[in-house]
């Protein structure tokens, strides 16, 4: 197994002005493995913005207390790392945070694109390339000119997300990357991640409370009071409607809806995941009824 990420032992409080402390995260055990796509859910306040961004140095131990370990690309993070190691982590494994806005510095679409592979200091010629290769990749061509704040939530953070591949990142950290944008944006979004988990090549984490939005993972951990709660399949995890339940998160729209006709002595099949399997389901529930 090749691990891009393996935490062991973890365990964090964040530091107020004050000093004192405030627990986010409690002996968190989890590898990741190169080229594969993981959901991470939970409820505000879990510690699944937490994990992310210690996974990626946004969070340091400046800003609290760390215990256990972190190791990124073979590399220990959590203590003692070097600038120029810290700087190659952060250009490896890219992260896409919740507000675009936050990740757009220029006034172009182009040049706001070619950002991070300039300061990686790439060739010019190689820079115009990948600006011409990742706006395709998250469907963004011909919008080179055009002004990012002119653009849709949801067109702004595919621009954010090709600013992070321009850079040839290994990992991509999604952190609640569509909380802002409405159902149109956050499926354009879905999208990008979706053909960028199908090339093989970019190991994907997404923070998300949206669960439909995890059911083509392959992997979805359940973070609860700083803990993992659950670890497993899409298919594992979303089937225990009732756990799920008991630390107050939902589970997919038609999952419900099944697990009430089950419930309800109506249904004794698979709980499905995807609207289409549901359908499917549905109808054949409706043709024995007739």
């Amino acid at each position: 197994m090749d691990n891009i990420i393996e935490i062991r032992d973890l365990s964090f409080s964040y530091k107020d002005p004050e000093g004192k402390l405030h627990p986010a995260l409690h002996n968190i055990n989890l590898d990741f493995e190169r080229g594969t796509y993981t959901a991470i859910l939970g409820h505000n306040g879990s510690g699944k913005s937490t994990l992310a961004k210690l996974i990626n140095m946004v969070v340091t131990s400046d800003d609290g207390v760390i215990e256990g370990s972190i190791k990124v690309l073979g590399k220990e993070v959590t203590a003692g790392i070097s600038d120029d190691d810290a700087y190659e982590i952060q250009c490896r494994v890219g992260m896409v945070h919740q507000n675009p806005d936050d990740q757009i510095v220029a006034t172009t679409v182009e040049e706001d694109v070619a950002f991070g592979p300039e300061n990686l200091g790439m060739d010019p010629k190689l820079i115009r390339e990948k600006v011409t290769e990742t706006l395709a990749a998250v469907g963004m061509e011909g919008h080179e000119k055009s002004a990012p704040h002119r653009l849709s939530g949801g067109q702004k953070q595919r621009i954010a997300i090709a600013g992070v591949l321009a850079m040839d990142p290994e990992c991509i950290i999604f952190d609640e990357s569509t909380a802002m944008l409405d159902p149109q944006g956050r499926d354009a979004v879905m999208k990008t991640i979706d053909e960028l988990h199908s090339r093989g090549d970019v190991t994907i984490i997404t923070i998300t409370h949206y669960m439909n939005e995890a059911t083509d993972a392959d992997r979805v951990i359940v973070l609860n009071r700083g803990e993992v709660f659950m670890d497993g399949t899409p298919e594992e995890i979303f089937t225990q409607v009732d756990r799920l339940h008991s630390v107050s998160l939902d589970v997919p729209q038609v999952t419900e809806l099944f697990y009430g006709l089950q419930k309800a002595g109506k249904y004794n099949g698979k709980l499905p995941l995807h609207t289409n399997e549901g359908a499917e389901e549905l109808a054949k529930l409706l043709k024995a009824e007739r």
